[in-house]
């Protein structure tokens, strides 16, 4: 990391824009999860759906999920996200929601909620069949440890990022602490 910072370019011109892309693993990430999500969305259009309501839909079908909040984690999307996705799929007759334990409200499938689900699986596996088809079996479960190595990098930095701030933030309480002066 030390000799990457000390070739940092001091103008515009200095900097491989072109090289900067094709390096960049968030933008390969993005680039690869919109064509996807396109493919998956072409399939999933047949049934009046995107890709992130079939994927709402069948992660409420599982029923592992206790509250909202696991399953708005299970997606990796906020519950802020979770409750907008829900809206939709409510008015549609899809989903209701079901007190849980405590304050805890769940989401639920419908009777038209669980037919849809079974739509979706079947509408689903076609476009992995045809994705999985592509990159054969050994191609398609690489890219799944691969994509599955870099969540947990990211993870790791994560929990890195905030040890450090937690840490800062301790050693110094003056600089966290409005004095009003």
């Amino acid at each position: 990391m030390l000799l990457y910072l000390q070739q940092m370019p001091s103008s515009l011109k200095d900097i491989d824009f072109q090289h900067m892309g094709r390096t960049c693993l968030g933008h390969a990430a993005r680039r690869t999860a919109n064509l996807l999500t396109r493919h998956y969305n072409r399939h999933m259009a047949v049934l009046g759906l995107e890709l992130t309501q079939a994927q709402l839909l069948a992660a409420i079908a599982d029923g592992s999920a206790s509250s909202a909040a696991e399953i708005a984690r299970f997606l990796g999307i906020d519950r802020s996200t979770l409750a907008r996705n829900l809206k939709p799929l409510e008015v549609a007759g899809l989903v209701t929601r079901q007190d849980g334990k405590g304050r805890k409200v769940l989401p639920v499938l419908t009777q038209l909620g669980e037919a849809k689900v079974i739509e979706i699986h079947r509408t689903w596996l076609k476009a992995q069949e045809e994705i999985s088809t592509l990159l054969g079996p050994d191609g398609a479960d690489a890219v799944r440890t691969q994509m599955s190595t870099l969540r947990k990098a990211v993870h790791i930095l994560e929990s890195q990022e905030k040890a450090a701030a937690d840490t800062a933030s301790q050693s110094d309480p003056d600089e966290t602490t409005f004095s009003g002066h």
